[in-house]
């Protein structure tokens, strides 16, 4: 009869121990997904934001080379078109590449809602 119990309470223990582990295992993983995201999104408005202020540049290079004004707001014009398809480029490539098991961690199915999303990422750690 002991050995009946010592078996029950070693393979009770067993479980309960794996089942811990997956647990801790579980969180950890998920943790580390938001961190990865949150990181990911923050090196793509980086990015963006670099090639925003590079525009910027360019304008100013464009209007000391004396350009017509009208060919600096059609520059303008194709250089926020191209933005707009690159940040939604990028986004849904992003989106794509997690893992179907994470889906659920994405709050976001656009740029801007991601950049609302780091945002309040942000203001919440600024706080802590």
């Amino acid at each position: 009869m002991e050995i009946t119990y010592a078996i029950l309470f070693f393979t009770s223990g067993l479980v309960t121990s794996k089942l811990f582990s997956y647990l801790v295992d579980l969180g950890t993983r998920t943790i580390m997904m938001k961190n990865t995201i949150k990181d990911c999104l923050t090196v793509m408005a980086s990015s963006i934001q670099t090639n925003i202020e590079a525009n910027e540049i360019k304008y100013n290079a464009l209007e000391i080379a004396e350009r017509p004004d009208k060919y600096i707001e059609f520059q303008k014009k194709v250089d926020r078109q191209q933005l707009m398809v690159l940040q939604k480029t990028i986004i849904r490539n992003f989106i794509v590449s997690i893992p179907p098991s994470y889906n659920h961690l994405v709050q976001f199915d656009d740029w801007d809602s991601a950049m609302n999303y780091l945002t309040k990422h942000f203001k919440r750690r600024s706080h802590d």
